[in-house]
């Protein structure tokens, strides 16, 4: 009966239209924190860890060696700015890759880095002779097989974890001997684009294989860094004619556009959710104002004041967990596609919402229902 009196000759589509601007705003708002978090989470959190690849620009150093002496090698270890400093180790003769279930053949090269570089199971990356070889690529390079390399050749398309169940044959040829390897990919890395083996076999086949009559110096160099675009940094790099990449699955400069679009997703949704939580503010506000007679009458009737707010509190609380409901039938799928998509090229992303997600809808919900209940009681109180 109340719920009759109190809508009596009033349009809902008022209240509707601020639902439909609840459920958008923070559908944006919830989505854009996702994504902010996973871009956390891929480019290795709040510490955002990076790591970089130097090497010489062959333009401002052509006709000179391109690799790095032990003099320059320690020069760079010794700038602040870097945490720590490597060189990578390369293959010191020919090699080839095959696999008779994919169906091709390439030849390749071999580099080593120290696990610390890289975010693959240590237990995993091992090798002594006799074992397979495990092999670590660039997170990159399973995506580009996916969608450029695959297609155009006819050649079925592998996710991270298919692709281990697939043995290479691995064929080294140097110093007059040829042997052949079986091999498989025990894992990817966002920090380096390159072919990894463990350094047990790479110095086991450089001394076995190697064609150099001494060691040769390195041409490539990482190191990591809290700040990739520290001025100091960049003025180092240019002084010395040195060239990086930056490894990760987002590269600084996209990095940076990702994190502006998120923030200009987060801000368009908190507008919006502020707009609608005002509409429905005022919505009950003026519903109150327009049925005042009956619900004075029904004050002088005996109705309480409180039967009349929890009256109005059950319409708001039904509008507003269909609308917190439709939000999250939305968003758990949405992001267990996307997390599969990504998982599917290497990455390491859980499948289900971020806890500070949940955090952040129940904090909104709470602070919604505290503000309009808050409203609604005091309105229908005034005309006690």
């Amino acid at each position: 009966m109340l719920n009759q009196v109190l809508w009596k000759g009033k349009s809902r589509w008022q209240t509707i239209g601020a639902s439909i601007g609840i459920f958008i705003g923070l559908f944006l708002l919830l989505f854009a924190l996702q994504v902010y978090l996973d871009v956390q989470i891929l480019t290795k959190g709040a510490k955002d860890d990076n790591f970089l690849v130097i090497n010489k620009a062959f333009e401002k150093h052509y006709g000179k060696p391109l690799e790095f002496s032990s003099a320059e090698f320690q020069e760079i270890s010794q700038q602040p700015f870097f945490n720590q400093v490597d060189a990578f180790e390369s293959n010191e003769y020919k090699v080839s890759l095959s696999s008779q279930k994919m169906g091709f053949r390439t030849l390749l090269f071999f580099q080593s880095l120290p696990q610390e570089f890289l975010s693959v199971d240590s237990t995993l990356f091992q090798w002594q002779p006799g074992n397979r070889i495990p092999i670590v690529l660039s997170s990159d390079y399973l995506a580009l097989y996916n969608f450029g390399f695959a297609p155009s050749q006819g050649l079925p398309k592998f996710s991270a974890s298919t692709i281990s169940m697939v043995d290479f044959k691995i064929t080294i040829m140097g110093n007059g001997i040829q042997e052949s390897f079986d091999g498989y990919v025990c894992g990817f890395t966002p920090n380096v684009n390159s072919i990894l083996v463990p350094q047990s076999f790479m110095e086991y086949s450089n001394k076995k294989f190697g064609e150099a009559k001494e060691a040769k110096l390195p041409t490539q160099i990482i190191a990591s860094t809290d700040n990739p675009y520290s001025v100091a940094l960049e003025e180092f790099l240019e002084e010395k004619g040195y060239e990086i990449s930056r490894g990760g699955l987002i590269g600084g400069e996209l990095k940076t556009t990702l994190f502006m679009l998120v923030f200009l997703l987060v801000a368009i949704g908190m507008t919006i959710v502020g707009l609608a939580m005002l509409v429905f503010i005022l919505n009950f506000q003026v519903l109150i104002a327009q049925a005042s007679h009956d619900i004075q009458l029904l004050l002088q009737l005996g109705y309480k004041d409180q039967q009349i707010t929890k009256t109005l509190a059950q319409n708001l609380l039904q509008l507003f967990g269909i609308v917190v409901v439709l939000v999250f039938a939305i968003l758990i799928p949405t992001k267990y596609f996307i997390s599969t998509l990504i998982t599917e090229q290497g990455y390491n992303l859980s499948f289900g919402l971020h806890p500070i997600v949940w955090g952040v809808g129940l904090l909104f919900c709470i602070l919604f229902i505290w503000i309009n209940l808050s409203s609604i009681r005091k309105n229908v109180q005034n005309l006690a």
